[in-house]
């Protein structure tokens, strides 16, 4: 499904170990390429159907390539899954990237396991692509101005949430043994406690439903074990577990939202085309999220962590609840 494969990059020994990685994983014609513009040429003739690429490269560099790529330019399939390779990249290039809907990133030098976990991601699911005249108009406009908190022209947080979410990640009263959806708080590690939840089911996060609430508690699941692999795990430990994290995040979307819709549009619930609607928006600031982690691996420790709760605390305790009492009336 992914091959060819075109591996963009100016070091010779780095294209030809990505390239034996790929092949090891089942992709079986790899392609390479020293530059941008040497990439362009063979995008056009090969056809791939998956672009590994550096960012830092001349004449065309990463971006400048996967800018041209969505734009259409040059009669190229707008639409091939790109992942780029980054190595100190700052926020505004990865924001760039992000605002051209690049698919994955991967932190320099790769790792067989990351690229094994990036293209079973995109195996699984490539990102939406918009038409090229999209891309194309943002490209006539170059530079379009972007934020790490914007993406496609859509605000992931507005102002407003923004303070929310710092009220959220604000440490709270250390002496607070629970928490609730106001007050959570990150008690400090304690290596002899076996209980290390951040957050504990109760009963007042139930919707109404046994099935949402089951799929919620798989939410929890994550949470939990991501402030496990914050606050007990080594640094050098924890890479691979925030992977498995992410992509336990990325099913869950997928499944609690349908779930979720099916249920919600099958009892006629008034406000099912709104509620939809939010899963769309939060859907899009994952993705975001997720992407930026990809990026720099560091933003798991704060982002992604930051995201669950905000997440947890705004949609599934303030929004999904709201629905409780009329799923409870029954059929």
């Amino acid at each position: 499904m992914l091959s060819p494969c075109l591996i963009v990059d100016d070091h010779e020994m780095i294209r030809d170990t990505i390239g034996l990685m790929a092949q090891a994983l089942g992709i079986k014609s790899v392609i390479t390429a020293e530059d941008g513009a040497e990439a362009i040429s063979k995008a056009y003739h090969e056809a791939p159907n998956l672009i590994i690429t550096d960012l830092q490269m001349d004449p065309i560099d990463g971006l400048e390539m996967l800018r041209l790529m969505r734009s259409g330019r040059y009669h190229l399939r707008h639409d091939t899954p790109i992942i780029i390779l980054t190595a100190n990249a700052s926020q505004a290039v990865i924001s760039e990237c992000i605002r051209y809907d690049v698919d994955a990133f991967m932190v320099k030098p790769v790792k067989k396991q990351d690229l094994e976990n990036r293209v079973k991601q995109l195996s699984k699911q490539t990102k939406a692509k918009k038409p090229p005249t999209f891309y194309f108009e943002m490209y006539q406009s170059d530079p379009a101005k972007s934020t790490e908190f914007e993406h496609n022209g859509v605000i992931v947080f507005t102002e407003e949430e923004q303070q929310k979410i710092k009220g959220i990640t604000e440490p709270q009263n250390e002496a607070q043994p629970h928490l609730t959806p106001k007050e959570p708080s990150i008690a400090p590690p304690k290596e002899e406690s076996k209980d290390r939840k951040f957050i504990r089911w109760q009963e007042k996060y139930t919707v109404g439903h046994q099935s949402l609430d089951e799929s919620n508690k798989q939410l929890l699941s994550i949470i939990n074990d991501t402030y496990e692999a914050i606050a007990y795990h080594h640094e050098d430990e924890t890479k691979t577990d925030f992977e498995t994290l992410a992509q336990r995040f990325r099913d869950y979307i997928d499944s609690h939202f349908q779930l979720e819709e099916d249920i919600l549009e099958a009892r006629a619930y008034p406000k099912y085309k709104a509620h939809a609607a939010i899963h769309q928006r939060l859907a899009r600031q994952a993705q975001y999220v997720l992407l930026q982690c990809q990026a720099d691996p560091e933003l798991y420790r704060s982002e992604f962590f930051k995201f669950l709760r905000y997440w947890w605390i705004h949609h599934v305790v303030r929004e999904d609840t709201q629905y409780r009492d009329f799923l409870l009336q029954g059929p």
